[in-house]
């Protein structure tokens, strides 16, 4: 459990939030001088729903982070929006390439589809559940519950049919209520166009330094069935991402390559001016062969292979396939006096893997059982399906007092079998042994009911007000039957856990003039708590049989602006969040489980600029400075107060630019490129880690792209370089022993210097 701590008293969150204020305002005062003399980037990217610009303006983007289409700069919460032209010009397809076009995200992440998205310092390492909620649309997308890994399998969906990457940092509790207590990542499709025909296919190729080649392959089509009132779009993709990880024990390469498949099918369907209903699937298949670890050994500052350079040892290999389905059907109607909107869901989560247990277990498996070479693998077999239903009412935008109230439903059912296999590491051959070393069967419902509602009043057409409140109760219910040779006799357990939460929003936003605003926004945001898999001897030594919700609460002061003609955009903020009862993995009686204690803060600023000082020339720029730590101590994972939180860098920044020209009459061209910085991280804490044990560090890097491109009518060819100086940047690192904090460590590795190119035809 977390402990209070007996630390001296702080001041109060309002005191600290003010002198961080004063601090920020100074900064950001200077800042916008800097930026209007010397002419630094910007990092709000833009999308392909905008207004045209003239020659020499930054593209205006319209978002639906609020549930309502606004103009990005009119929206009063930290928005990051990632337009598809961006997507596709970066070559940003999976989720590790978003984190430098969003300030305050970083990432935990071992392979694709197994990774846990960080926003604003609020993670502490585990994967009890996500601190972030994803949704597609307006649809949530993965699960609520630690049961079903909620915590690592974050969507990772491939930008083919995207429209944007829309990304709110701090909790969005109220409209998109639970584990939205860091923020959200809402990937916006494309809809069907009721009046054109068009269509899309693009081709790629890749290849990664000391890895293998890949290649991608997508298209689109779009046909108007019925003339400005029925549209159908369709696409589909096929890529393979490459490996760079060698395993030299089973005689492996590229060991951590993945196949990634899916599509989109819409259907639009107006059959009055006040009608729309869509229906949609989405599918995504991944299978991936193995990790993106190489083995390290820690030194101060620094991470050295112990194997050799991107190389691992494992004993068992380690496919990890992930399927996805959605299913959703949207009905828009205008009332004239309301618009009143109806999202039904379903959906499905397939995850299959083995991890490779062997460092951890083996040695005492090999003294137990008498049988030498003894190695030891873990299967994971998950089936989750989900059901949502929103209803919501909502006044016109154009009303002095603006409303909105909705009702929100959702059940998943999750199955979850964890076989064990042994074998021997000489030959691989399977052990036969009288029974498993290890099994387990896992069985979860999770059943949600959410009201809420939000006003906003103009006083006058430059000030407004808005407030917010949702109240959430889920009820929870788990049974598990484990055993095996070396866990002891059967044992069946059931739990059950029931629990409520609500969440607050205030936000007065004043607009200067039509292209300068300034917000303030108080907010706050939970996790749903659920069940244990404790026995009764368990719950007699103290294990608890459920954990409850943590929250946080967040206070937030930004400026958005589009200055000097609108060729610069600027997107800045302060941000200080408070953090309680915190969702912490944790040892009870030996026994690791989940808990809640004590408290963290995370103060920062972030910042983001779009710039084009003369015609054809963009650059943006994002800034983030995160100072997250516990302010109680965590006895259960040696966390003391003042710890670092994992995973999160203090500062982070990236800068790019790209410049577009007429390369001939008729044929124009790109050329562009960036640079990434993260600063050094601490690992994950770790249970039951003994007080003498300090946490590992993930050392600095900086990464530098490059991308240059062709268009000839509706013919586009783009050649790129990531990561061109081939730096070792690591995203995690974690212990391979059985304690858990020991050596042998292994680190995922960001991808290494990659070189691919693109072509693109459009009618």
């Amino acid at each position: 459990m977390l402990a209070p701590s007996n630390a001296r008293r702080s001041p109060t969150a309002a005191r600290r939030f003010g002198r961080l204020l004063c601090g920020a305002a100074s900064v950001a005062g200077l800042a916008t001088a800097v930026q209007a003399q010397t002419a630094p980037a910007a990092g709000v990217a833009v999308s392909d729903e905008r207004t045209a610009p003239s020659a020499q303006q930054v593209a205006e983007v319209v978002v639906t982070a609020q549930k309502r289409s606004e103009r990005l700069l009119s929206v009063a919460t930290p928005v990051t929006a990632i337009g598809a032209a961006d997507l596709s010009r970066t070559q940003a397809i999976r989720l590790e390439d978003l984190v430098s076009k969003v300030p305050g995200l970083n990432l935990r992440t071992d392979r694709q589809g197994q990774s846990v998205i960080i926003l604003r310092g609020i993670t502490t390492g585990s994967s009890i559940s996500s601190t972030v909620s994803n949704y597609i649309d307006d649809t949530p997308f993965g699960s609520s519950t630690t049961q079903a890994l909620a915590g690592w399998l974050s969507p990772d969906l491939d930008p083919s049919d995207l429209q944007r990457v829309e990304v709110l940092r701090g909790p969005q509790g109220t409209l998109y209520g639970a584990s939205s207590l860091g923020g959200l990542v809402k990937y916006v499709t494309t809809a069907p166009d009721t009046k054109a025909y068009g269509g899309r296919i693009q081709v790629d190729a890749t290849s990664v330094e000391g890895g293998e080649s890949g290649y991608g392959l997508r298209g689109m089509a779009n046909i108007p069935l019925v003339a400005d009132q029925v549209g159908l779009r369709v696409s589909a993709y096929t890529r393979r991402d490459p490996g760079f990880i060698d395993n030299p024990k089973l005689g492996l390469s590229d060991v951590n390559s993945a196949q990634v498949s899916g599509g989109r099918a819409a259907l639009l369907w107006r059959p009055s001016d006040g009608l729309s209903v869509t229906l949609s699937a989405i599918t995504q298949d991944l299978k991936g062969r193995g990790s993106s670890d190489e083995d390290v050994t820690v030194t101060p500052g620094d991470l050295k292979p112990t194997a050799g350079d991107l190389k691992q040892v494992r004993y068992a290999r380690e496919p990890f396939n992930v399927s996805q389905r959605l299913y959703s059907a949207s009905v828009n109607y205008d009332l004239q006096w309301a618009e009143l909107v109806s999202i039904t869901s379903y959906s499905t989560l397939h995850q299959t893997g083995v991890t490779d247990q062997t460092i951890a277990f083996g040695p005492a498996l090999t003294a137990g059982f008498g049988i030498p070479n003894f190695g030891f693998s873990v299967g994971s077999d998950l089936r989750l399906e989900k059901e949502t239903q929103e209803l919501r009412l909502e006044s016109p935008s154009n009303d002095h007092l603006e409303w909105r109230a909705g009702l929100y439903y959702t059940h998943e059912h999750t199955v979850r079998d964890q076989p064990s296999t042994a074998f021997s590491t000489v030959t691989q051959a399977t052990f036969a042994l009288p029974a498993p070393v290890f099994f387990a069967n896992l069985r979860s419902r999770y059943t949600e009911f959410a009201g809420y509602g939000d006003v906003t009043y103009h006083f006058t057409p430059q000030f407004d007000v808005s407030a917010g409140l949702r109240y959430s109760q889920n009820d929870q219910h788990f049974a598990s039957v484990n055993g095996g040779l070396a866990s002891g006799p059967t044992t069946r357990v059931q739990q059950t856990s029931s629990d409520n939460s609500t969440t607050f929003m205030v936000t007065p936003r004043y607009k200067i003039d039509a292209d300068n605003m300034v917000y303030a926004r108080i907010a706050s945001g939970y996790r749903p708590g659920g069940p244990n898999a404790t026995t009764p001897a368990q719950i007699a030594a103290g294990v608890p049989t459920a954990f409850g919700p943590d929250t946080l609460t967040n206070y937030d002061v930004g400026y958005k602006a589009s200055l000097l003609d609108h060729r610069l955009t600027l997107d800045l903020s302060i941000f200080l969040i408070e953090w309680k009862n915190i969702q912490i993995l944790t040892k009870f009686a030996g026994v690791s489980a989940a808990g809640n204690g004590g408290a963290a803060r995370s103060t920062g600023f972030e910042g983001s600029a779009v710039l084009t000082p003369i015609h054809g020339l963009n650059i943006t720029t994002n800034l983030a400075y995160t100072d997250a730590h516990l302010t109680e101590n965590a006895t259960g994972v040696n966390g003391k107060s003042g710890d670092q939180l994992p995973n999160v860098p203090k500062w982070s920044a990236s800068l790019s630019a790209d410049y577009d020209f007429a390369l001939t009459g008729s044929i124009d061209a790109f050329v562009g490129g960036g640079v990434r910085y993260v600063d050094e991280r601490p690992s994950s804490f770790v249970s039951g880690s003994p007080a003498t044990f300090v946490r590992p560090e993930l050392p600095a890097f900086t990464t530098v792209d490059l991308r240059a491109g062709v268009q000839l009518d509706n013919y586009t060819l783009q050649v790129f370089a990531k990561n061109v100086g081939d730096e070792r940047g690591y995203n995690n690192l974690s212990s391979e022993s059985l304690s858990g904090y020991s050596a042998p460590f292994t680190a995922s590795v960001v991808q290494p210097r990659t070189i691919g190119m693109s072509l693109i035809a459009k009618w």
